[in-house]
């Protein structure tokens, strides 16, 4: 932001009769005088706020220039409200780029942006070094008023809100307590994005395959949502990804292929993708990554039979999944469904949309989404979606958090919620309008409360690399000694946390000492 655009101090205000009050007395004082300076000080108009432009920086995609469509709004409500008119710019940067723009800008105490849109491991990073604003006093100042926390999953408010989050119970949450005394709030809930499941309902329902898949299994393949949602787990799953994997020249749904098809297709990329899987089913089973505080180890953990089981589950995919598969994200699982070449594809719904243009994909008629399988009743997906944030360099907080408080009140809400946006707003997903404005929206209903989130602390990145790449050759077929790859993931991740913990206030307040 340039100089000239720098907030001037503001202006102190007065009210309408303060001001006649004041006036009516410099008057009087004017008549003594022997010039008239005091009588035109005195008939003056009352100081004006002069115009505020909000930069707020956000990834480049959907939620990101709707969000901008729908702040034009605030314009109209800051002149009503605030007494002068704040406007919004977008700021929208690759997601490639997107956290590297916004560390060197923070870390440089730059004041480039007010409102930051930050992935929930941002949180952590950000948090620690003092780069977003801690928003207690304001929640506490306007919980139940133009802000209701309890109107957001309890698990998006963890991950999406706190840090460190070990420090949030969500029982305690549930049950009426925001834990401002505990807790550090640095975002409010932005887009709830979830993990899905998209299915071809032409091959699940076509009757020779029910019976084929019967006779070969032993039960019948789901076919309704209920039955996804409630019968579904990680094993049938894998064996419906092997049922539906033909070579050409065999038989699918009484149509004979000219190309090889697959099961399915899931995000086995390097780096953050190819967790996903293999958190969730280890999740499911009662594991975990690491152990959090106070020992802030992920030897015993990440290693644990739990996770060598769901790691050879993961890997026991990639034969049916098209060739190529290990360097799968979003876009390539995708491709691969509106193409035709799976029966069943997992991804984020922030994504799945073009899946349903019929100018992009030719199975759009043909396919129906639901939530992801489950193991032993629990039913976790990984956390997508990104808070909220005020810059803690920002010239214009003020403006900033009056644009969260005018961001949740309905209007704005329903239109995030019709355009696509990921609402978090329980009240909005409880209502028929939105579960039936998109064939997505059940599914992010119900699977909004059952997510969890990895590596909140400020070496996520390297725990992710370290993480990401262990898990790429196990699904590979790289590493065949699944055990022993684990073991050497968390004696590394061991050392990245530890170094951190060290130095980390944050660590030594919760229990650490080495």
């Amino acid at each position: 932001m340039s100089k000239s655009e720098e907030k001037k101090p503001e202006e102190k205000k007065i009210s309408r009769r303060s001001y006649l009050k004041y006036a009516g007395g410099i008057v009087a004082a004017g008549v003594i005088a022997a010039a008239g300076y005091g009588v035109y000080e005195a008939t003056k108009p009352p100081p004006t706020h002069p115009p505020v432009q909000l930069v707020f920086t956000s990834p480049e995609w959907l939620p990101g220039s709707l969000t901008g469509d729908i702040a034009k709004g605030f314009t109209d409500w800051s002149q009503t409200n605030l007494g002068y008119p704040v406007t919004v710019k977008m700021d929208l940067n690759p997601w490639g780029t997107y956290h590297d723009r916004l560390a060197t800008v923070l870390a440089a105490g730059g004041s480039d942006f007010d409102l930051v849109i930050a992935d929930s491991q941002f949180i952590g990073e950000f948090a620690e070094g003092g780069h977003v604003l801690k928003m207690n006093d304001w929640i506490k100042a306007h919980q139940g008023k133009d802000i209701n926390m309890f109107d957001f999953p309890a698990n998006l408010v963890k991950y999406f809100c706190t840090y460190p989050v070990w420090d949030f119970d969500e029982d305690k949450f549930k049950a009426g307590d925001l834990q401002l005394d505990k807790v550090g709030y640095y975002g409010v809930p932005h887009e709830a994005d979830v993990m899905a499941l998209v299915y071809r309902t032409d091959l699940f329902t076509n009757a020779d395959e029910r019976a084929a898949f019967r006779a070969k299994y032993g039960y019948d393949l789901p076919q309704t949502y209920d039955d996804w949602n409630n019968q579904v787990t990680w094993l049938t799953y894998k064996d419906f990804a092997e049922f539906f994997t033909r070579k050409a020249g065999d038989t699918l749904a009484g149509t004979v292929l000219t190309e090889d098809f697959y099961g399915a297709t899931t995000w086995n990329a390097n780096y953050d993708a190819d967790p996903y899987q293999f958190h969730a089913y280890l999740w499911d089973k009662g594991g975990e990554i690491w152990s959090g505080p106070p020992q802030f180890k992920a030897s015993g953990w990440m290693n644990s039979d739990l996770a060598v089981e769901a790691a050879k589950w993961y890997a026991s995919l990639k034969p049916f999944e098209p060739p190529g598969s290990e360097s799968y994200w979003f876009d390539e699982a995708n491709t691969a469904m509106s193409q035709g070449r799976v029966a069943m594809c997992m991804n984020a719904v922030g994504f799945i949309g073009p899946l349903w243009d019929k100018t992009k994909s030719k199975v759009a008629d043909v396919i129906q989404c639901t939530v992801w399988p489950s193991l032993n009743n629990n039913n976790y997906t990984q956390l997508v979606g990104q808070p909220m944030c005020v810059s803690a360099y920002s010239k214009h907080q003020e403006e900033a958090l009056a644009f969260l408080s005018w961001w949740f009140s309905d209007d704005p809400q329903w239109r995030w919620s019709d355009g696509g946006g990921g609402v978090a707003s329980q009240r909005i997903l409880a209502t028929d309008r939105f579960v039936n404005a998109a064939p997505w929206n059940r599914a992010v209903r119900d699977t909004l409360g059952r997510q969890k989130d990895f590596w909140n602390i400020p070496p996520y990145n390297e725990l992710m690399l370290t993480e990401g790449a262990t898990l790429n050759d196990i699904y590979a077929g790289k590493d065949t000694d699944i055990k022993a790859a684990l073991t050497d993931l968390a004696v590394k991740q061991d050392a990245i946390i530890q170094k951190w913990a060290a130095t980390s206030t944050v660590a030594k307040n919760s229990g650490y000492t080495g």
